[in-house]
């Protein structure tokens, strides 16, 4: 069976969904800046950082790691200049991930750092891998420890589940070694292994997939609310695939890879989001090429031996670099939110909002101008049911909220 059959009938959720968006209204979400002075904001994470039950925002900015308390909105600075400085300056920081790994309702946290893309072979000129150690208060400064191996140009990652209590942390370069225009040896994502006291820096490390030259973002996908299982949907210059873990002991690699979407069909992707549940199954959207100008999704193929559809939402992005997919309007329908970070035609950087219809797809702006998009989430910060959307961005460098407060009636 190929693995986009195996999205579309592996067993569904059961969600329930309310349907209170008006037809012929307009999604209505009201912008909160809550830091206006940051560097670049390459990375956002969310999660519960100090146990009071209210999910937190987390940012990896250019030489900081920061959180924003829910409610006040208050800065807290984890660590800053994780490495020895490079000639003249500290390398940045890239990517950070948060998850409750031991069950205590705080997050543990890992951040990639030693941000480098134009060194594809030294790995001390290069990329690092740091995990976090949580402080007794942990407004204060959290310490780290670093990981022996990592590969060059260390530039996204995620915690996944792999079984009950078990997680990996999943690391994907840019480049693969050596590599030049996409040439060269490709990208090795690779997932550590936590060791029983994982501040100790005792990390094992697995081989997941090297098979794409040159890659951007992934994503996880939960399949089974029963088993918890995580599927990784990886983008890159080859075009989409999915991959599975299984822990049979085997010999062989417990990493089970199928390509989704291939080349030409695909043009190369950036960033790509993906969505497992009971609405629009098994739908994949993705900005191409690398740092594209096209935001497309991908519906899957009726059978296992055709292609899935591709449908160009919007053509018009400069350096789109951030997404979204999920029923953010609670239509039960899915939709897309996209940000860019350049100036498009008409001047302007932004986030939009592609909403699914009958005859195809709305768009509606959430920000118009007031974003240089660098990166966003989705996640329902004030626990009224309804998801809002989080973004950094680079050259505004602001961080904002747009809370959802559900639709208006249109004009």
């Amino acid at each position: 069976m190929s693995f986009f059959r195996y999205f579309i009938l592996f067993p569904v959720f059961a969600f329930t969904f309310q349907f209170d968006q008006v037809i012929g209204s307009e999604p209505k979400f009201e912008r909160q800046v809550i830091d206006a002075k940051i560097s670049i904001g390459y990375g956002l994470s969310i999660g519960d950082v100090d146990g009071d039950k209210k999910l937190d925002i987390l940012l990896a900015d250019k030489s900081q790691i920061v959180w924003y308390r829910n409610g006040d909105w208050k800065r807290f600075v984890m660590t800053e200049n994780l490495n020895p400085r490079v000639g003249t300056r500290f390398l940045d920081n890239v990517c950070i991930a948060s998850r409750d790994l031991d069950g205590d309702g705080k997050v543990e946290v890992a951040v990639g750092a030693n941000w480098n893309p134009g060194e594809t072979t030294d790995t001390e000129k290069s990329g690092s891998v740091h995990y976090l150690i949580r402080p007794e208060d942990p407004t204060g400064i959290w310490g780290s420890v670093k990981m022996d191996a990592h590969e060059p140009t260390v530039h996204r990652m995620h915690w996944m589940k792999v079984a009950e209590k078990e997680y990996r942390l999943l690391v994907l370069p840019l480049h693969g070694r050596g590599n030049r225009g996409g040439q060269g040896d490709p990208v090795r994502l690779l997932a550590y292994v936590p060791g029983k006291k994982p501040e100790e820096g005792n990390w094992g490390s697995e081989l997941v997939d090297a098979s794409f030259h040159v890659t951007h973002n992934f994503d996880l996908i939960t399949f089974s609310k029963e088993t918890g299982e995580e599927v990784i949907i990886l983008g890159g210059k080859e075009g989409i695939k999915g991959i599975r873990y299984s822990a049979k002991e085997t010999g062989e690699s417990p990493w089970k890879s199928e390509h989704m979407v291939k080349n030409p069909l695909s043009k190369g992707v950036g960033e790509v989001r993906a969505y497992r549940g009971n609405v629009d199954d098994g739908l994949i959207t993705a900005i191409e090429p690398f740092h594209g100008n096209e935001l497309v999704v991908y519906s899957p193929p009726a059978t296992s031996g055709e292609e899935p559809t591709r449908t160009v939402l919007d053509d018009s992005l400069n350096q789109g670099h951030a997404l979204g997919l999920a029923d953010v309007l609670g239509t039960g329908q899915l939709q897309v939110i996209v940000g860019w970070r350049g100036p498009n035609k008409d001047g302007k950087v932004g986030i939009r909002m592609y909403e699914k219809e009958e005859k195809g797809w709305k768009s509606h702006t959430l920000d118009d101008n007031g974003i240089a998009c660098e990166d966003l989430k989705l996640s329902d910060l004030n626990g009224d049911g309804k998801l809002d959307v989080i973004a950094a961005g680079r050259a505004t460098k602001n961080v904002v909220i747009y809370w959802n407060r559900g639709s208006q009636e249109s004009n």
